[in-house]
């Protein structure tokens, strides 16, 4: 099965994909609960994916404390 994915538009500073619930996937954490912040640091046995997914979250969380 595909997971689904969100195309975010920066504007002029271009676009990426999000695939939203990957890292809960990944970590085995439910969908509903939120992702503790011990989680998202890397760990030395974390694939390359799953420390790309956990530095996105840790900036998107960042992007959220704004004003």
């Amino acid at each position: 099965m595909r997971m689904k994915t969100k195309q975010v538009d920066l504007g002029g500073k271009g676009s990426f994909t999000t695939h939203p619930g990957a890292l809960h996937e990944a970590l085995g954490i439910p969908l509903g609960e939120k992702i503790p912040a011990g989680d998202k640091e890397p760990k030395p046995g974390d694939s390359p994916r799953v420390r790309r997914m956990k530095a996105s979250a840790a900036g998107f969380a960042a992007m959220k404390h704004g004003s």
